[in-house]
């Protein structure tokens, strides 16, 4: 985050994240303190805050991200292991999470290379649909979905970012994701948006078509206090009844990747 947002205290954490799991409680913590003590533009060695869990967290996944980014195509220097490895949460998500998943939309806000639809491949989504406002990764992006014979049925590329209004930002044409019409009568199982501080713009454009699918999601709010405090706030402001944790999908990197993974209670039940 930039130093323009607010560091939270702990207790501040607890009552803004109250009803999570311990470790997500734990996970939020760390990450605001490493703010606080460690801003990113601090030239600090990694040794001074990366925990032992930590540590052996990455040796645990570093074979397995590197045999991913050669079978994909991709350098480790572009893409890491949020998609990679973890699947943004999917990987070590339940199994009735993944079973929900099948033959349904999954929307990919921020398709960058293409590193999450080749691995959202692998869940048998009915389709992808890719938001990508940057004509250079648009470019990237459609070689590498070739190279790793991703079939152009599979996907629909917008060159447009997703936000809570139609407007033109920095360059960018944004558009609402509940406004968009392919999308309206579209069975959406996934939701997962990392763009780059507009994940809480991007949820409120998208909260109708949140409330009629259910969709898991998982969002990433480590770029700005909106996304840090207003993703979760918003979610249980609408009542939606969801299953929430905070995770961190790349142990080495000191103030990102921090997501939060939700997917509706009643998958639970059934």
């Amino acid at each position: 985050m930039s130093g323009d947002n607010k560091i939270f205290t702990d207790s501040e954490i607890e009552e803004i994240f109250a009803g999570l799991d311990e470790k997500s409680i734990f996970t939020a913590k760390r990450f605001m303190n490493r703010q606080r003590n460690f801003p990113p533009c601090t030239l600090i060695h990694p040794s001074y805050y990366y925990t032992d869990e930590e540590r052996k967290e990455f040796q645990k996944l570093k074979s397995d991200y590197k045999k991913s980014a050669k079978k994909y195509h991709f350098s480790i220097k572009d893409v890491g292991p949020e998609s990679l490895y973890y699947h943004h949460g999917l990987r070590f998500a339940p199994a009735f999470v993944k079973e929900h998943l099948k033959n349904k939309v999954f929307v990919d806000a921020g398709g960058y290379l293409g590193d999450s639809v080749v691995v959202f491949s692998e869940y048998s989504p009915s389709k992808i649909a890719i938001f990508e406002p940057m004509e250079k990764s648009r470019c990237k992006l459609l070689r590498m979905l070739k190279k790793n014979h991703i079939s152009n049925a599979k996907y629909d590329l917008y060159p447009f970012a997703l936000s809570d209004v139609q407007e033109n930002f920095l360059d960018m044409e944004c558009r609402a994701l509940d406004d968009v019409p392919e999308l309206q009568n579209s069975p959406i199982g996934l939701l997962k948006a990392d763009i780059e501080g507009m994940g809480l713009k991007f949820l409120i454009g998208a909260k109708n078509t949140i409330i009629r699918n259910r969709p898991l999601l998982s969002l990433s709010i480590y770029h700005n206090e909106d996304e840090f405090v207003g993703i979760y706030q918003a979610l249980k402001s609408w009542g939606v009844n969801y299953s929430f944790s905070i995770k961190q999908f790349s142990p080495l990197v000191q103030h990102g990747e921090y997501s939060l993974f939700a997917f509706p209670s009643e998958w639970e039940k059934e």
